[in-house]
């Protein structure tokens, strides 16, 4: 049989531990709170923080029917990758009448070059020719001129032994008929030098022994070529304009990311500048969290976060405080309260904390995703303001 004293401290011993396990449990709610208010003292926490990303809506610059639009929500584009094609056929016979406008240009242009140079050699050659002949006449021209003072020489010569009746009179009137001779030479070849004078100087605007050349002169041509070649640049201006008009009817990817929502489907017909697709950069998010006013002081740029995402509330995600707002979000509000009344309730503002994200999954998240933000206060840095 058990004794008296047994049995009493086996009574003793259950309320012994029930003591203990009750001081133990005192012990750890202390410590817990403790680090609680710890922890409170050292973080600024916010719940009211998201994912966000630079959005980025892709347009057409025209309108036009879509022909392929097959792009899904959740798909990666890269930088100019076709995101829609509008109808085009038109725009492309508009092209291949322009590009054969272009190669008659062309030709005109090849045309006259070779028309020039052709007028260039004619009148090279025909102003030589026209300056061989006035050459030419010249020469004969001092030729006749030498025969005349010769024979001017021997006429008054012959004239005056004639007179001494030392030379016959016939070879004084024989001597006379050859100066007279010479001087009309003489006249003859002066009109010649005129003439090839002018033929030369005529030679200068295309005109060769009194008629024109078979082509004009080069400077028309020049002329001709000048509006050719100007023809010829407004033909590559039109090209150039339905090329990049053409070009255009292919909607490109501005970056590369990833298509958040679609906007049009195949067979619309869309307008200049109407949304075709919103995206973002994958590589371009940040968190961006309000903070209650007053804790707002707390915050230095740089200060180390710990980001809990609701979605993956086991991803281990760290950022850091990259910008502080300078202005509460209820100042961007649609309807503001300027409190007419006069009957004030002060309500603590919210000042937006942009975070940047330094690692973690961060290809699981996207934007708008819930986030939890736990900022450690302690680290030194720049204050804000």
């Amino acid at each position: 049989m058990t004794s008296p004293s047994s049995q009493a401290a086996s009574r003793r011993l259950p309320s012994t531990l029930r003591l203990v396990l009750m001081t133990l449990l005192v012990l750890a709610c202390l410590v817990w709170a403790g680090l609680a208010i710890h922890h409170r003292l050292t973080h600024v926490s916010a719940q009211d923080a998201r994912v966000m990303a630079d959005q980025v809506t892709v347009s057409s610059r025209l309108s036009g029917w879509v022909t392929d639009f097959s792009i899904i929500e959740g798909e990666n584009l890269a930088k100019d990758d076709v995101v829609a094609q509008l109808y085009s056929q038109p725009d492309e016979r508009e092209l291949e009448t322009l590009q054969a406008g272009v190669a008659a240009m062309q030709a005109q242009v090849d045309y006259q070059n070779s028309r020039l140079e052709l007028a260039q050699a004619q009148l090279d050659g025909g102003v030589n020719i026209t300056h061989q002949q006035l050459e030419a006449s010249r020469a004969a021209m001092d030729a006749a001129n030498a025969r005349l003072e010769q024979a001017r020489k021997d006429y008054e010569r012959s004239n005056s032994l004639l007179a001494n009746h030392s030379v016959s009179q016939q070879q004084r009137d024989e001597d006379y008929y050859v100066l007279q001779s010479a001087e009309a030479e003489f006249h003859q070849a002066t009109q010649e030098v005129a003439v090839s004078q002018a033929q030369a100087d005529n030679a200068q605007v295309g005109f060769i022994g009194g008629s024109q050349m078979p082509l004009p002169n080069p400077d028309v041509i020049r002329a001709e070529l000048a509006v050719a070649s100007q023809e010829l640049a407004q033909a590559r201006s039109r090209l150039a304009q339905q090329q990049l008009r053409l070009d255009d009817l292919q909607v490109p990817s501005p970056i590369s990311g990833v298509v958040d929502k679609t906007l049009i489907d195949e067979g619309e017909y869309i307008s200049a500048g109407q949304p075709i697709l919103m995206m973002h950069d994958p590589d371009g998010l940040w968190v961006e969290a309000n903070i209650k006013e007053t804790d707002v002081g707390e915050l230095r740029l740089g200060q180390t976060v710990d980001i809990t995402v609701d979605a993956f509330p086991d991803g281990d995600f760290h950022g850091h405080v990259a910008v502080i707002g300078r202005a509460a979000t209820s100042q961007f509000a649609l309807l503001p309260d300027p409190n007419p009344s006069g009957n004030f309730t002060k309500i603590t503002q919210r000042i937006p904390v942009r975070i940047e994200l330094d690692d973690g999954p961060i290809d699981l998240i996207g934007p708008g995703m819930m986030v939890e933000v736990d900022i450690d206060a302690t680290a030194d840095g720049p204050r804000h303001g």
